[in-house]
């Protein structure tokens, strides 16, 4: 096979530590260097100052470049240009008598405007008074420093009578604009962005200090001015601004609108004012007088205080206004919804309540808030009532998940209540569970039934339970179903329920209601195969439920009848479906009908775990599987803070060079009670909930790291990554994260993902384009077994196709098979995309991979997946096994005879 020329490797950027390192070490060496005997002295010097001036262009343009505000630093490189040509033209044209403070001063200028460049345009556009102020603010408090300062140290007035005053009066005042102008970036932003405006505010100080020393030397007019001073501020503030740069990620989110500005917003420009303030009365104090531009000055600060106070007053007061109409809409339409309303915290406290359950409970909302909500469920209810609260949000659970539990009310009597939940804890502006009530315990007449209870608590259910309709197929929803399962129990009618799971149909529309063609064609193929007395039902996005009367064995005929009239090989209206069923039976002793459904939904968890199409029946097995399938849900969230994950490497073999090219990292989670856990059994459990966001941040770091640790430099390494990972948009950041950290070339790192990934939203590509660009190289995991498309292949920004293990089977005796093997390598190979054929585990099936052409295997048969501390080993004794698996194998290809 051909080899592809590859792009050159991108620089690995320096890092800011190592910036401030040698920052440190070239003030250091100037402060050495001017001891030693002249003209030593002067030169050690000046070549100090142009190695900080070199590096910080070598570093820091393309550190700029690569920030989220490039032309902020192309900006900042522009001014030190210009202000370093002027300073250079000042001192060298013969004649001129421009200091070189003067000539510096229009690159000084220029940084006004890329200071401002920092603040977002959302803050800009929304406060603008308020900058105007804080800015006049900074600016006058600024001055009032720099002056009282002046004469403190000076013991004389600043005056305009001669070349050096005026020069003075211009640098002053240049310098306070850039201080102003980053005392308001620094005020005006937040998070990361505060720190990297904190970062150049410091910088431009530095500076312009620098430029205050070059003046007095300049003024004492020696013939070799004393430069060490200038030289280490002048160096201090090129790294400064460096690092800033290199800190300058990701822009920050602007406040909203109804946000309260934070502390350093609020008193950062009363206290420049201050320290104007009380510095000019320690020089009044000093001096025995005030000067004209002094008082003036403080004048205009006082008349600034008193306008920016005013506007603040304003502002707060329309945010006031915006907070009171928000919370009045919200309460009319809380009052004017049919369905009660609590809000939850994380402990599953009431912080809220509707006065709706006044009626529905006998307690109005003064008793609900601050109770727990599990207090008056019944204690048979509690803990199911608990786990469906507290349970990761799912995709498809966008639209709220339900939950069902007996609420006992003021007069004694039990209610069986019916809950939507919208899991809304990762939303900032709520951070709350929110719960919208029905209560489903009624009979035909509209009358809460159950006017007296047993004595064990359980509801008296009597007369025919009624509920809704879904509003796109027509059919009872859940709430109907509920009520029906209890009428059968009271009546004591032999029934089972089948549960119906159809995937495809939320996971596709990213939690969105399906298209009511699909869901309408569906209730129409179910209904087609139910019997006279059979009723069904929509009980979810993705579910739908049969209950009819007969055994489970007439309920697993129904099922299988029901999950065939949707093939997963044939799209429906553009979508491709698959179902999986679970049947239960009502007990005799079933008077809940949340157990039955609870033990329906195991049911159908156990089918679509056995895969598509399948039917299974719930028993003993399938509830200690969900048992512990819960059990560890809730532990895999805590598995990374106990250290109980570790990862192993698993060699990529290129047979054309005899040696591994690159290790695949798999994760490994050694439980403390159950022990090894195997990854098909806690990587799906991971990618149901926002862990695996965090799990595969863990994996990238400690991957990239532990690979960059080998003395193998040309030794890559792929990392799986989750479908919720990279719709997260946080998959670029962690990436550069993990690469910066570890050092490690991005041209050495290979995403995995799945093919559904790839066919996913427009941002998705765009994010894995840029990726690409970064030399990132992008994998698609077990290419074949999904909805393949060979268009994606072509638009897509993919390098390497992993061949999942199916394509080996019985690849020996079946040309067929042999044939698909070739296509796929000479598919991959006219695309220029490499090929990987994963699950090799026999020499025979090695034999005929090389024979056909194929350079990358990996697999049992030539390495296992290992620990990181003897990976060095394993990696040196892939030659051998590949020798030893040739000399496992006949000459005859046709036998295929193995030792």
């Amino acid at each position: 096979m051909t080899p592809r020329p590859t792009a050159p490797a991108p620089r690995v950027p320096v890092r800011p530590r190592s910036v401030a390192g040698a920052g440190a070490l070239l003030g250091a060496g100037t402060v050495v260097t001017a001891f030693l005997p002249n003209p030593w002295d002067d030169l050690g010097v000046g070549a100090c100052a142009v190695l900080a001036f070199a590096g910080a262009l070598l570093v820091g343009v393309p550190a700029g470049r690569r920030s989220a505000h490039p032309a902020v630093w192309g900006r900042f490189v522009a001014a030190l240009f210009v202000a370093g040509t002027g300073a250079f033209v000042a001192l060298h044209v013969p004649g001129s008598t421009v200091p070189m403070t003067v000539g510096a001063l229009p690159g000084m200028l220029l940084t006004v405007p890329a200071g401002l460049r920092l603040l977002p345009a959302r803050v800009r556009q929304r406060v603008r008074s308020q900058l105007v102020t804080s800015l006049l603010l900074f600016l006058v408090g600024c001055m009032l420093c720099e002056l009282a300062v002046f004469e403190l140290v000076a013991r004389r007035r600043l005056g305009v009578d001669s070349v050096f005053d005026v020069s003075l009066v211009c640098l002053g005042a240049t310098l306070a604009l850039t201080v102003a102008i980053g005392l308001l970036v620094v005020s005006a932003t937040s998070g990361g962005l505060r720190r990297v405006a904190a970062l150049a505010l410091t910088s431009q100080s530095c500076i312009g200090v620098a430029l205050v020393l070059m003046a007095f030397s300049d003024e004492q007019r020696a013939s070799t001015p004393p430069l060490v001073a200038t030289t280490v501020c002048a160096i201090t503030g090129l790294t400064l601004l460096v690092t800033a740069a290199q800190l300058d990620r990701a822009p920050c989110t602007p406040v909203g609108e109804d946000t309260a500005p934070g502390l350093v917003t609020a008193v950062l420009p009363h206290l420049t004012a201050t320290c104007g303030g009380l510095l000019l009365l320690v020089g009044v104090l000093v001096s025995g007088r005030l000067g004209v531009a002094q008082a003036v000055l403080a004048a205009v600060g006082l008349l600034l205080l008193t306008a920016h106070q005013a506007l603040t007053w304003r502002e707060g007061q329309e945010m006031t206004s915006r907070l009171q109409r928000s919370e009045a809409y919200f309460r009319t339409v809380v009052r004017a919804a049919v369905d009660p309303v609590i809000i939850l915290d994380e402990s599953l406290a009431i912080t809220w309540s509707s006065p709706a359950f006044t009626a529905l409970l006998g307690r109005g909302p003064e008793r609900l808030v601050g109770a727990d909500v599990r207090v008056a469920v019944h204690p048979d209810d509690r803990p199911a009532l608990t786990t469906g609260l507290l349970a990761p949000q799912h995709e498809e659970d966008r639209d709220g998940r339900q939950v069902t539990a007996r609420v006992r009310h003021d007069d004694g009597r039990w209610r069986l209540l019916q809950a939507r939940v919208r899991d809304l804890r990762d939303d900032p502006d709520v951070g709350a569970l929110v719960l919208y009530c029905r209560d489903i315990t009624r009979d035909a007449a509209g009358d809460v039934t159950g006017d007296a209870a047993r004595e064990d608590g359980t509801p008296a259910w009597t007369g025919t339970a009624l509920g809704a309709t879904d509003a796109t197929t027509g059919l009872p929803d859940r709430s109907a179903l509920v009520a029906q399962l209890a009428d059968l129990a009271r009546t004591r009618t032999p029934a089972a329920l089948v549960g119906l799971r159809v995937s495809g149909l939320a996971d596709t529309h990213r939690g969105a209601a399906a298209p009511p063609e699909v869901l309408l064609d569906l209730a129409g193929r179910f209904s087609r195969v139910l019997r006279t007395d059979d009723q069904l039902y929509r009980t979810g996005p993705q579910e739908f439920a049969v209950l009819l009367t007969g055994s489970t064995s007439d309920a697993e005929s129904l099922a299988h009848r029901l999950v065939g009239t949707v093939p997963a090989d044939l799209p429906l209206h553009g979508l491709r479906l698959s179902a999986s069923a679970g049947t239960t039976s009502l007990d005799d002793g079933d008077t809940e009908p949340v157990q039955v459904l609870r033990r329906a939904a195991m049911a159908v968890e156990s089918a679509r775990a056995a895969g598509p199409g399948r039917v299974r029946r719930h028993s003993v097995a399938s509830l200690i599987a969900q048992n512990r399938r819960d059990a560890l849900r809730a532990d895999l969230a805590l598995a990374l803070e106990r250290d109980e994950l570790r990862l192993v490497h698993q060699p990529v073999v290129d047979l054309a060079l005899q040696r591994a090219s690159s290790v695949e990292a798999l994760i490994r989670w050694q439980h403390p009670t159950w022990g090894a856990v195997s990854p098909a059994e806690f990587i799906p459990l991971a990618e149901e909930s926002t862990a695996v966001v965090e799990l595969g941040r863990w994996a990238l770091r400690t991957a990239t790291t532990q690979v960059a640790a080998l003395q193998r430099p040309d030794l890559a390494v792929a990392v799986n990554v989750a479908a919720r990972h990279v719709r997260s948009g946080h998959l670029l950041a962690d990436v550069r994260d993990a690469l910066d950290r570890s050092g490690l070339p991005a041209r050495r790192l290979t995403l995995e993902l799945t093919e559904s990934v790839l066919l996913d939203d427009a941002h998705v590509t765009d994010e894995l384009a840029a990726l690409r660009r970064l030399g990132v190289r992008i994998a698609v995991d077990d290419f074949g077994t999904g909805w393949s498309s060979l268009a994606y292949l072509v638009g897509l920004p993919i390098d390497v196709l992993k061949m999942d293990r199916q394509f080996l089977a019985s690849l020996g005796d079946d040309p067929r098979r042999q044939a698909l093997c070739r296509s796929v390598l000479h598919l991959g190979t006219s695309l220029g995309l490499d090929v990987v054929v994963e699950g090799v585990e026999t020499a025979r099936e090695l034999q005929l991979l090389r024979g056909m052409g194929h350079r990358f295997v990996q697999g049992f048969l030539l390495a296992r997946p290992t620990e990181v501390d003897v990976l060095d080993r394993v990696l040196d004794d892939v030659p051998f096994a590949l020798t030893d698996a040739g000399d496992c194998s006949v000459d005859r290809v046709g036998h295929g005879v193995v030792r």
